[in-house]
C-alpha cells in the first residue's frame, strides 16, 4: 500500500493537470480518482521490459481522459497557447532522482526540439498524443484538409528525429513488407 500511496503522490498532480486542462476543472478530480483505480486494478499488467511505469500511467490517463471527452461530447477548439499549456501542465514538475539522472538532458533536447517546431507542426502532435486524435479528427478540428494534417504530422516528427538522433541517423529507414 506504501508503493501505491509513493505513486499516486508522484503523479497524482500531473494527471490533474492535464485532466483539469482536457476536460476543465470540474471533472479532473473524478478523472484522477478513475486513472488511479484503473492503475490499481491493472497494476499486474505492467511490464517494464516493454517500457517505464510514467509511460504506462500516462498512457491509462491519456485513453482515460480522451474517453471522458467522447463521452461527454464535448469538443473545443485548441489554440497555440492551449497546446502550450498542455506541453507545460504534462511535465512532471518533481521527477525522481533516477529519472533526473538518466533523462534531464534528454527531456530538455525534446523541450526545446518541440518549441522550435512552427505551432501548426506542434499542434498536430500534441492533438494526436495527448487527445488521442485521429489524422482525420485533426482535420475537421482544424478545420484543413487530411493531406495538410498528414505533412504536418510527417515534417513535425522528421524535424524531432533530427533533433534528437541527429541528421546521419534520422535518414529514412526502409521498411521490408513480408506475409509472414
Amino acid at each position: 500500500m506504501a508503493a501505491f500511496a509513493a505513486v499516486y503522490e508522484r503523479y497524482a498532480l500531473r494527471v490533474h493537470a492535464w485532466a483539469a486542462h482536457v476536460l476543465g476543472a470540474g471533472s479532473a478530480d473524478d478523472a484522477v480518482q478513475e486513472v488511479f483505480i484503473r492503475v490499481w486494478r491493472k497494476a499486474h499488467q505492467f511490464d517494464p521490459e516493454r517500457g517505464r511505469f510514467s509511460t504506462w500511467l500516462m498512457a491509462i490517463a491519456r485513453h482515460h481522459i480522451v474517453r471522458e471527452l467522447e463521452r461527454s461530447g464535448r469538443r473545443r477548439r485548441i489554440a497555440a497557447d492551449d497546446v502550450d499549456a498542455a506541453l507545460r501542465s504534462a511535465v512532471d514538475p518533481e521527477p525522481g532522482l533516477d529519472e533526473r539522472a538518466s533523462s534531464s538532458e534528454q527531456q530538455r533536447t525534446l523541450g526545446r526540439a518541440m518549441a522550435g517546431l512552427p505551432s501548426e507542426q506542434r499542434r498536430v502532435l500534441v492533438l494526436g498524443y495527448f487527445l488521442g486524435m485521429t489524422q482525420s479528427q485533426m482535420s475537421r478540428e482544424l478545420g484543413v484538409p487530411l493531406g495538410t494534417v498528414k505533412k504536418r504530422v510527417r515534417l513535425a516528427l522528421r524535424k524531432l528525429r533530427v533533433a534528437l538522433t541527429g541528421p546521419d541517423e534520422a535518414a529514412p529507414r526502409l521498411r521490408v513488407m513480408t506475409d509472414e
